[in-house]
């Protein structure tokens, strides 16, 4: 399987946003992250990192960001 897990820049440190991560499409200044069952985030940032061998998305935060569900 290749899902991925997607990481985003927090205070020096990188908070998991979701796992099992299928599909990461563009929305405007944001990207919808849907998982293998289904669930949705919508997450404001810009990519800053796609590590293909570990199945990881880095993101970066937009200033003043934040994550809707």
């Amino acid at each position: 399987m290749c899902e991925a897990k997607v990481y985003i820049a927090k205070n020096g440190d990188e908070e998991r946003i979701m796992e099992d991560v299928v599909l990461v499409q563009p929305e405007g200044d944001a990207y919808l992250l849907v998982s293998l069952l289904g669930e949705q985030k919508l997450v404001k940032g810009r990519i800053a990192k796609i590590d293909f061998l570990r199945h990881i998305v880095h993101l970066q935060p937009l200033p003043e960001a934040n994550i809707a569900h």
